[in-house]
């Protein structure tokens, strides 16, 4: 589960803090890691704390804004583990990187070297546009020498806020996986029902006498089914480097996708009834192929709108 960061996730001067960050975070039994991205965040709490410890025992004797940058990030893992507790992931990583950013302070030269190499070589894969436009920027800045720390700190929340978004537009992702599993059962459960109690026997039936309203309904069916099959493909292959918002905009469109394909099936039997789908002589089972083609693949539907446009015309 993924929550929005609030405002108290840097408000940390208020919090006591332990020395060396020890105390703050549960064991194993106590908070056990229920998937891969807690078992992460576990591992990237435990290894705070660790690095934490290191440093309270190096600089233990120096007093001023190394001592206050320790207190901080003290209170800081203190709150991330809180987070952690309640699943409220997103704020538990913020307050991990906010740790990580505080730390270079501590730096010698030669880590500031190393940190800087390890953030740039994760820039050029993890940034796109404006993000690596800065990243590059401030790169030049620390060629040939130890980067400051304001420079390496901010190359740092330049990353941070790169892995954030993208820890965001995977858990928005991850929240259709419900509601396709729902429509997918629903829906198979129905034809399966459906073809039970013969709601598909007219197709092999040449006793029957078959109307438009039968291959309508019908139609309607598979077109629903066509744009339902449509979205989980669309979510199989969803974009994880699209913006948050296009992906929530993504999400509703995906969800009234198969509604589309059902609303799509109506012109297509019409059409086809009426002649105006010049396809040869097509039998029942042929025009609700159509109609799921068309819920699954609006290219294809409009493709043969405009043909019809086309022919429409060329004949006025």
């Amino acid at each position: 589960m993924t929550d929005m960061p609030d405002d108290s996730a840097g408000d940390t001067a208020t919090r006591p803090a332990p020395a060396g960050g020890a105390g703050l975070l549960p064991s194993l039994a106590d908070w056990p890691a229920r998937d891969a991205q807690s078992a992460a965040l576990e591992a990237a709490l435990l290894d705070s704390a660790r690095v934490l410890r290191a440093l309270h025992e190096r600089v233990a004797a120096e007093p001023g804004e190394v001592h206050d940058m320790l207190g901080r990030c003290d209170a800081l893992l203190a709150r991330a583990t809180e987070a952690a507790r309640a699943q409220r992931a997103y704020v538990a990583w913020d307050c991990l990187q906010q740790i990580e950013r505080e730390r270079v302070l501590a730096m010698s030269d030669d880590e500031r070297r190393a940190e800087t190499a390890l953030v740039l070589a994760e820039s050029r894969t993890l940034l796109t546009g404006w993000r690596q436009d800065a990243a590059e920027a401030m790169a030049t800045g620390a060629r040939g020498h130890a980067p400051p720390v304001a420079l390496l700190q901010g190359l740092l929340r330049n990353v941070h806020a790169a892995r954030q978004e993208r820890r965001h537009r995977i858990a928005l992702v991850r929240q259709q996986l419900p509601v396709l599993a729902t429509m997918l059962v629903v829906a198979v459960a129905f034809f399966g029902l459906w073809g039970l109690l013969g709601g598909f026997d007219w197709l092999a039936r040449d006793d029957v006498e078959v109307t438009v309203g039968m291959i309508l309904v019908s139609g309607v069916l598979m077109g629903f089914f066509g744009g339902l099959v449509s979205f989980a493909f669309n979510w199989l292959r969803a974009d994880l480097s699209a913006r948050s918002p296009d992906l929530r905009t993504q999400r509703w469109l995906s969800i009234a996708r198969p509604m589309i394909g059902a609303a799509v099936a109506v012109p297509i039997v019409l059409f086809v009834e009426a002649g105006l789908v010049n396809l040869g002589q097509l039998s029942p089972a042929l025009v609700l192929a159509l109609c799921f083609l068309g819920g699954f693949s609006e290219r294809w539907f409009v493709a043969r709108i405009d043909r019809i446009a086309g022919g429409g015309a060329d004949r006025g």
